[in-house]
C-alpha cells in the first residue's frame, strides 16, 4: 500500500525467506494501483482457480506471449462496510485468542522512526527501518522490548524501503537506488543498484544471493554478498515487479502491482508470469507458506491470494473487506497479514482460505511489516504509532479476541460512506493514504483528499498526516495538512 506524495511511489515490501517475515514500504499507506489483468506468461501457461463465480468476480484474459491462460472464479460478497467488498468467496473463522504487546520506540533517533520494514535479524534481535527520511536509518530492539538501539545509513531523499536477515550474517536492506549490507554493529556499506535502479523488494535466495525488485524499470537483480551485481528484464513493461520471495522449488516468486501478476523467475533469469483472477487487484507482497505454495495480498482486491508452484491461484476474500499489506509464513502453520488504514488489524488466514481478523490496541497504527521472531512469535511495525509490536499466544490462551470481519474498517471513497472524522475514511493513495470526512452536506461522507474539501478532525488524532506533523485546529475542525 502507498501514498501518493510520499517518496517512491512503487517501491513498497521487503522481502525475507518468509517473504514479508522481514517487510517494508518505501511510503507506507494506501494506494490505488491500476493495470488490469493479463494472461500467461513469457513461454509459460497458466491456470488460475478462483471461488464460485458470483457478483465481483475476477474475469480472465488469456494468452500471452507464447503461453495460454485461462481463469476461472473469482466473485463473491463480504459483508459491506461503505464500498470495501473483496472480489472473492469469504470464510471467515474464529481465531485463537491471541496477546498483543506493544513497544513505544526509544531508541535515541533524532526524528519519529514511523517504522515500516521489519525482519529477525541474526543477532536475536528484532529489525525495523526508519521510514522517516530526517535521517535514514534502521533500529532493533530485543525480544523483551526492552532496549532500543539507533543506526544511522546513508542520507537520500528516500528511507530505507526493504530489511532481511543475509546469508553472510548481516543485516540487508534495500535504499534508494542502492542495496545496503549493515553488521550487527551498526557500520554499513552501500552500493549502486544496476542501471542505478530504484529498488524494491529483497530476499536470500537459493543461491546464496540476495534478491531484489527494480519497479520502475521492471527489472529482477542479485548482489553477491560482497556487493557484486546482475539484473534481468521482466518481459513487457510498467509491470512494477514490487516484493519478492524464494519458493519452495527453488525459484524465486515476485508481485506485478499494476501488471496484476504473479512473476517467477529461475536462478539463470527466465521469467514466466501467472494472471491474478481479480483485474486491477494490486498484488503487493508474496511469501511462501506452509503448504508448499506461494501466499500473497491483494491490496485493491481485498483478498488473500494463493499460488502453486504450477501456476494456480486461488483467490480467498477478507471478511472486513480490508485492504491486506504485508504477508508472513507464521510459526502456527498459518499466513498472518497486516491491515493498515481504519481496519486497523492484523488477519490470519489458515491454509484453506479461513480468515480471522484481530484488532490493534493501539488506534491508528498504520500497521506496515510483519515477521516472525527468534521467540516463534510476530512481530509487526506500526508506523504511525511509532512502535514495535509483539503478537504471542497464536494458538490460544490470550486476551484479544477475533472479532466478525464487518466489525472493522470505516467507510470507501465515493462510496456514500457515514463518518465523523477523516480517520474514519479508508485510503484511496491521496492524502497521506487516508481521505477525507466532509461536512459539507447534512450527511458527513467520505470524498477524496484531493478535491479540495478540507475534511474533519476534533483532534489531531483523527487527521491522516500526523507522521508529517499535521495536527488539528480545534476552532476550524481542520487538519493542517491533508495533502502533502
Amino acid at each position: 500500500m502507498r501514498r501518493v506524495g510520499r517518496p517512491l511511489l512503487v517501491a513498497v515490501l521487503a522481502a525475507a525467506s518468509s517473504a514479508i517475515a522481514c517487510a517494508s514500504s518505501s511510503s507506507g499507506g494506501e494506494n490505488t494501483g491500476s493495470g488490469g489483468s493479463t494472461g500467461g506468461g513469457s513461454g509459460g501457461a497458466s491456470s488460475v482457480g478462483g471461488g464460485g463465480a458470483t457478483a465481483g468476480g475476477g474475469g480472465a484474459k488469456g494468452g500471452g506471449s507464447g503461453g495460454s491462460g485461462s481463469v476461472t472464479g473469482g466473485g463473491g460478497s463480504v459483508p459491506n462496510d461503505g464500498g470495501a467488498v473483496a472480489s472473492a468467496p469469504v470464510m471467515a473463522v474464529k481465531g485463537p485468542d491471541v496477546t498483543f504487546t506493544e513497544f513505544p520506540i526509544t531508541d535515541g533517533g533524532p526524528m519519529t522512526a514511523s517504522p515500516g520494514g521489519i525482519c529477525a535479524g541474526p543477532d536475536g534481535r528484532i529489525w525495523y527501518l526508519h521510514q522517516n527520511t530526517g535521517p535514514s536509518a534502521t533500529g532493533a530492539v530485543d525480544i523483551n522490548g526492552g532496549k532500543f538501539v539507533y543506526y544511522k545509513i546513508g542520507i537520500y531523499n528516500i528511507g530505507p524501503v526493504a530489511i532481511v536477515n543475509g546469508p553472510d550474517g548481516n543485516i540487508w536492506y534495500t535504499t534508494q537506488q542502492r542495496l545496503g549490507r549493515m553488521a550487527p554493529s551498526g557500520s554499513y556499506t552501500e552500493a549502486l543498484a544496476p542501471q542505478q535502479a530504484q529498488t524494491g523488494g529483497l530476499v536470500k535466495g537459493p543461491d546464496g544471493n540476495l534478491w531484489f525488485t527494480e519497479p520502475i524499470v521492471n527489472r529482477i537483480g542479485y548482489s553477491t554478498p560482497s556487493l557484486q551485481m546482475k539484473d534481468f528484464p521482466v518481459p513487457g513493461t510498467g509491470k512494477n515487479p514490487n516484493d519478492i520471495t524464494l519458493g519452495p522449488d527453488g525459484n524465486l516468486w515476485f508481485t506485478e502491482t499494476t501488471g496484476n501478476q504473479i512473476g517467477r523467475i529461475t536462478p539463470t533469469g527466465t521469467v514466466t508470469e501467472f494472471p491474478v483472477p481479480t483485474p486491477a487487484s494490486f498484488p503487493n507482497a508474496i511469501t511462501a507458506g506452509p503448504d508448499g505454495n506461494l501466499w500473497f495480498t491483494e491490496h485493491d482486491g481485498h483478498n488473500i491470494g494463493r499460488i502453486t508452484p504450477s501456476g494456480t491461484v486461488t483467490e480467498f476474500g477478507i471478511p472486513s473487506g480490508a485492504r491486506p499489506y504485508a504477508i508472513t509464513n507464521g510459526p502456527d502453520g498459518n499466513l498472518w497479514f497486516t491491515e493498515p488504514g481504519s481496519f486497523n488489524a492484523i488477519g490470519r488466514c489458515t491454509p484453506m482460505g479461513g480468515i480471522s481478523e484481530y484488532p490493534i490496541p493501539s488506534p491508528n497504527t498504520d500497521v506496515m511489516g510483519i515477521t516472525v521472531g527468534p521467540d516463534k512469535n510476530l512481530w509487526f511495525a506500526e508506523r504511525d504509532a511509532n512502535k514495535i509490536a509483539r503478537l504471542s499466544n497464536l494458538t490460544g490462551g490470550g486476551n484479544v479476541s477475533s472479532v466478525a470481519g464487518d466489525a472493522l474498517g470505516g467507510s470507501v471513497v465515493n462510496s456514500g460512506g457515514k463518518c465523523t472524522v477523516d480517520h474514519d475514511c479508508i485510503a484511496s493513495g491521496k492524502g497521506c493514504g487516508g481521505d477525507v470526512c466532509s461536512h459539507k452536506s447534512a450527511t458527513a461522507v467520505c470524498t477524496l483528499a484531493v478535491g479540495n474539501d478540507p475534511g474533519w478532525c476534533n483532534t489531531s488524532a483523527d487527521c491522516w498526516c500526523t507522521v508529517e506533523g499535521a495536527t488539528c485546529d480545534a476552532a476550524t475542525h481542520h487538519c493542517s495538512l491533508t495533502v502533502p
